[in-house]
């Protein structure tokens, strides 16, 4: 790729580094926060040459290993890891839950290595042993109401 090719390259605006936003947004290993205003894949379209050859929330989670977050209203989050044993994922998503503890109060896991999901809550005391306890427990379905 030439300079100017390089140049022309749209690269989407990174946010201060572990921070948590309403609505969905990417989580980088490194902290980076990417605020994504529609939905996960045409965010991914946009910014083609950014993600490299992944064009699914799927891809990008697992061959990236970027998390996938999304804040709904009352402090509830969605979100979508590769692997809960991958000791990089586990580290930067607990970093990025103590950077924010007040503003979410419940968090649904995805972790695409596996079937089920992770469900927990906690309390600004005990939330670190909550979320090892979390992550440590085989995912589970869960169940209709």
């Amino acid at each position: 790729m030439s300079e100017r090719e390089a140049a022309s390259v749209e690269t989407p605006q990174a946010e201060e580094k572990f921070s948590l936003h309403t609505g969905a947004s990417w989580l980088s290993l490194d902290g980076d926060v990417y605020i994504v205003p529609g939905f996960h894949e045409e965010w991914i379209r946009q910014f083609r040459d950014f993600v490299g050859p992944y064009s699914t929330v799927a891809e990008l989670v697992v061959n990236k290993r970027w998390i996938s977050v999304v804040l709904y209203s009352g402090g509830y989050l969605e979100i979508c890891i590769s692997d809960r044993k991958d000791p990089e994922v586990r580290s930067t998503l607990w970093r990025f839950l103590a950077n924010n503890l007040e503003y979410w109060n419940e968090v649904l896991i995805m972790p695409f290595k596996e079937e089920g999901f992770i469900h927990f809550k906690c309390d600004e005391v005990n939330c670190h042993d909550a979320y090892k306890n979390a992550m440590n427990s085989k995912p589970t379905y869960v169940k209709k109401r």
